[in-house]
């Protein structure tokens, strides 16, 4: 069989007909402290064993110097207050960690956008706007919890990322770790927006590898779970109406391929999980959408969107999803029943 058919077998393989398409309801979990104020904007979420680190798109608002201000949580803290055996609300603890000059070294420096660890090593993407172009970068660090969940990363490298687009606040959002690769993936993967649609694979040294082919995701991509056992991943798909001038989307192949959801209508924001898997082929890697439907979130009554900028998985239990400040910080536990839904 030669890569040609090869390709077009996993499109036809993958190719489903519409089903009823699940919406569920996020369980909101009050915040207090100083991660509830809405200047937090949270930008990233990712597991250090059972501690859940959480990223501001601005650190350096929380921390003095060369130091940046994360915040932690356990997670038996976490599944505490979902199972009712603790009373809310959840206050993630502020932690510091030694980033000296960040921001100066990166030049129009605009935040932190994604964040994964791996063992002891630590990855970041940061978003600049240079000149005219918007800019992304790979930053690459050590973690190391202590006995008293102290916070500390050693930002060590930063290297260029080919973007591939020039979108205004358009970079990469999404880091996954396969291995010995990190990979990221460009917020923008529609029709319109990025034609060339590519995630860009490092090595754990931060040195850039080359790309994959990225399937067509219209809409924006906010964030994305680790891989699970069969190279699976799930990632928030985010719109806003009013960035369809920006962003251009083209038909959603999602609504194409799976129906609308009950909630669907076409002048809201859209708020749904969807899953993809890295495929291993002689003929080169690549990242393509799975058979199963969308998880579509339900939307407020006030057609007020909130802007989902962080995603890990929970177990077997579903999902954890932040907002960054809009409308405000929120945290919530979307269920799913990941064996059922196999």
């Amino acid at each position: 069989m030669n890569c040609i058919k090869t390709t077009l077998l996993v499109f036809l393989l993958t190719t489903a007909s519409h089903a009823e398409i699940p919406t569920v309801t996020p369980r909101m979990i009050d915040l207090e402290g100083p991660l509830a104020d809405r200047q937090a904007e949270i930008s990233g979420m990712a597991w250090y064993a059972d501690t859940l680190v959480i990223m501001p798109q601005f650190p350096n608002r929380f921390a003095e110097g060369p130091e940046l201000g994360f915040f932690i949580v356990t997670k038996s803290e976490i599944m505490a207050v979902i199972d009712g055996r603790a009373e809310g609300p959840l206050e993630p603890r502020l932690e510091t960690c030694h980033a000296p000059g960040l921001a100066g070294i990166v030049r129009g420096f605009d935040g932190l956008e994604a964040i994964a660890m791996v063992g002891n090593h630590s990855f970041f993407t940061v978003e600049a706007k240079a000149d005219t172009a918007m800019a992304g970068y790979l930053v690459s660090g050590i973690t190391d919890i202590d006995s008293g969940d102290k916070v500390a990363i050693d930002l060590s490298r930063l290297t260029p990322i080919p973007l591939g687009v020039n979108i205004p606040n358009i970079a990469e959002e999404s880091i996954i770790i396969d291995g010995d690769r990190v990979i990221t993936l460009s917020e923008a993967n529609g029709r319109n927006a990025n034609p060339l649609r590519t995630a860009k694979v490092f090595s754990l040294d931060a040195e850039y590898i080359g790309q994959l082919p990225m399937p067509q995701i219209e809409y924006r991509v906010t964030d994305a779970t680790s891989l699970d056992a069969n190279d699976r991943f799930w990632v928030i798909n985010y719109y806003f109406p009013p960035e369809g001038r920006k962003i251009k989307p083209a038909p959603d192949p999602e609504l194409e391929r799976f129906g609308d959801p009950a909630s669907f209508d076409p002048l809201d924001c859209i708020e749904r999980l969807i899953e993809l898997q890295l495929v291993r082929d002689r003929c080169g890697d690549f990242i393509e959408r799975t058979s199963n439907p969308p998880i579509n979130l339900e939307l407020l009554p006030d057609r007020q969107c909130r802007n989902w900028e962080a995603l890990v998985r929970l177990d077997d239990r579903g999902f954890l999803v932040m907002t960054d400040k809009f409308p405000t910080t929120l945290l919530a536990f979307v269920p799913w029943d990941f064996k059922e839904n196999e």
